[in-house]
């Protein structure tokens, strides 16, 4: 059996299964991400310096290293492949610290190398490059669906006002905040957006901070459920794109707060469901 260390990271995978790399005998080291990689283009536009042209989130890598502790010749070939199986990027997986468990990581891992350390019993400063190829942690919790960590429940409030940790509504006028270090693009990060009520000539969805209207044309129901997830309309699990439907237009989040209103709508209930970005 192998020897058990304080728990620090947890990988887990898609399908829920978490490991916690402390519980398999791995001691972490270090693990620290680093800031986002900004890639920025530029214009020379005179002849005394240059104009920024864009800037975008590329892929960053977060480098993890570690200590795995075995028994004996036997227990160590076990670890190793334990090893394998735990960073195994046939498909991508979460890394979640500890120290913020309120965030995770998506990752694949880059190869690496599995060396002994002059016995039979220890390898010693394993290094993995783990690429998150997204660019940002995100927050383990949607705004309307807690998770569990470790026994601890969180919800997405990091850096967003108490006062505002709100994303459910019952009024037509209301402001949703988006404390993410990135707007939430309907074609990138896609915001679910449910109402549930009645809209007896249609439905008008408008986002007055990024001068964004979205109509969908056709009347709903109260037992009816209607969602707009990024660009796509869907009611009762049909997904609805035709003209006749709707405007095909879509809706933002800007950072910050977003101001609403709701058109056409009686005894509703409209939601915002997304994670956070960081």
């Amino acid at each position: 059996m192998s020897t058990k260390f304080q728990s620090d990271i947890l990988i887990q995978r898609l399908d829920g299964t978490t490991y916690d790399l402390g519980a398999e005998g791995i001691r972490v080291v270090t693990f620290d991400p680093p800031s986002p990689a900004y890639a920025h283009t530029y214009a020379q536009t005179s002849n005394y310096g240059a104009t920024l042209g864009g800037t975008q989130i590329t892929q960053v890598s977060i480098p993890l290293t570690f200590d795995v502790i075995a028994h004996d010749n036997f227990d160590y070939e076990l670890q190793r492949l334990k090893v394998l199986q735990i960073f195994s990027s046939v498909e991508p997986f979460y890394v979640i610290s500890l120290r913020t468990p309120f965030m995770r990581w998506k990752v694949v891992a880059e190869p690496f190398s599995y060396p002994r350390s002059g016995n039979y019993w220890k390898a010693k400063n394993v290094a993995v490059n783990l690429i998150c190829y997204e660019g940002l942690a995100e927050s383990i919790a949607t705004t309307l669906q807690n998770a569990t960590v470790n026994g601890h429940e969180y919800d997405a409030s990091l850096g967003v006002p108490l006062a505002d940790y709100n994303y459910q509504f019952h009024t037509t006028n209301f402001k949703v905040y988006n404390p993410s270090i990135i707007p939430l693009l309907a074609d990138e990060r896609p915001v679910t957006i449910l109402f549930k009520g009645r809209a007896s000539s249609g439905l008008t969805i408008t986002n007055r901070t990024t001068n964004q209207t979205f109509t969908y044309k056709k009347p709903i129901n109260t037992s009816d459920d209607f969602k707009l997830i990024g660009l796509v309309p869907i009611m009762n699990g049909i997904q609805r794109l035709g003209n006749d439907y709707s405007s095909r237009s879509f809706i933002d989040l800007a950072r910050g707060y977003n101001n609403f209103e709701i058109s056409g709508a009686s005894d509703f209930t409209i939601s915002f469901e997304t994670r956070f970005y960081y």
